[in-house]
């Protein structure tokens, strides 16, 4: 059975992603809270922290001979005006949600290249768009998906290197959408973390001529204009 390693499997997103996989993958969870899940393999690890990360992705190496998937899917947010914003939470977010990543690439691209697997980063729509007080969790999306091609192309042709840019993927089971929150998307509804799930299948099954790209999927908020 094929290894995937997903960063932030313990909730949301990651969680989805995590128990979908494991049906034909083995599924390494890196978090720093666990969520037991059946054949689910967990780590615990502070990714903002590095040297706790390099001794996990050791402990990782000795466990396993290969690696078909990385996908980068923990990430921080905050949200805060700008004069409350602290030069600590900045560097916490950036840690976690862009250093981390680039880490774990970086450490696991040998085996990915033997594989000739993936790296599938999990950026946002707020790449390119924002909400005001987002500063670092938008600066850190920017860069994951700028961190997407150049790995794509520093890896190439061995490794496929793609980002994913979710926009309002609701993983709160206790909240319902409105009609007001489903109509204003075009795609009729706010999205689910089966969403995402179909799209990593999807690059997980590319045979290799998908690389840098980044793939929307906010039911198509981004391109729709608003008057106000």
């Amino acid at each position: 059975m094929q290894n995937i390693i997903i960063t932030g499997a313990s909730h949301g997103i990651g969680r989805a992603l995590a128990k979908k996989l494991s049906k034909k993958y083995h599924i390494i969870n890196i978090d720093i809270v666990e969520n037991k899940m059946d054949k689910v393999d967990f780590y615990k690890c502070d990714l903002s922290d590095k040297s706790k990360l390099l001794k996990t992705i050791e402990k990782i190496k000795t466990n396993i001979d290969s690696l078909y998937a990385l996908i980068n899917n923990a990430a921080l947010f905050s949200s805060k005006s700008l004069e409350k914003q602290t030069l600590e939470e900045w560097e916490n977010i950036i840690s976690i949600n862009l250093t981390a990543p680039y880490i774990l690439s970086k450490e696991f691209a040998s085996m990915l290249k033997q594989s000739k697997g993936h790296i599938i980063n999990i950026s946002s729509t707020r790449a390119s768009m924002s909400e005001a007080g987002t500063e670092a969790y938008s600066a850190s999306k920017g860069g994951i998906s700028s961190l997407t091609h150049a790995l794509a192309i520093t890896l190439s042709p061995d490794v496929k290197v793609n980002s994913i840019s979710p926009g309002w993927i609701n993983t709160n089971e206790e909240y319902l959408p409105t009609k007001v929150d489903n109509e204003q998307h075009p795609s009729g509804r706010v999205g689910t973390p089966d969403d995402i799930v179909d799209t990593v299948k999807f690059l997980l099954k590319n045979r290799g001529f998908i690389t840098g790209s980044d793939f929307v999927i906010d039911g198509g908020m981004t391109k729709k204009m608003i008057y106000v």
